[in-house]
């Protein structure tokens, strides 16, 4: 469960995190710094909240429940 939490709050410090890093960096992709960094983070957050949707067990025991209730 702790596991889940902090996958969870990686995405929170990943984008408010960048505000510090940009004030003097170059260009990236042609595009400034902190563009990149948030649209690094949002395809991260997309990665993050996938792989808690995979450990996350709770829907498997509800399927499990719900099976059992309904063989009987």
């Amino acid at each position: 469960m702790k596991l889940r939490i902090l996958l969870a709050a990686l995405p929170f410090i990943g984008l408010y995190s960048g505000g510090s890093l940009a004030a003097h960096t170059p260009l990236l992709f042609g595009m400034p710094f902190l563009l990149v960094w948030n649209l690094f983070w949002m395809a991260a957050t997309a990665a993050i909240l996938a792989i808690i949707y995979c450990l996350d067990s709770r829907d498997e025991a509800a399927r499990s429940n719900q099976r059992a209730e309904a063989g009987q």
